[in-house]
């Protein structure tokens, strides 16, 4: 999934995806200016905490989501991963 932030005149992607090759959820911010961040979870749950926690850390920095996400076409389990 991709998604789009903006804030002023500054913007952010955040992606999630799953990794096949090391069976690692991916989170992956990218900034405007070409720097991007990349964390890996081999739990779901820890993901999902994650992904929470940075929604609501740039909620509070008063970024807003910008457009709906969007499907990306790769990224996505080959098999059932680890929950």
């Amino acid at each position: 999934m991709l998604w789009f932030y903006s804030r002023a005149d500054q913007e952010l992607e955040v992606t999630t995806r799953y990794d096949n090759r090391t069976a690692e959820y991916v989170l992956t911010v990218y900034s405007a200016d070409g720097h991007h961040h990349e964390e890996r979870f081999t739990a779901g749950s820890k993901f999902r905490k994650r992904l929470l926690e940075l929604e609501g850390r740039l909620a509070a920095d008063q970024w807003a989501i910008n457009g709906p996400p969007r499907m990306l076409p790769d990224g996505w389990p080959d098999r059932r991963p680890k929950s």
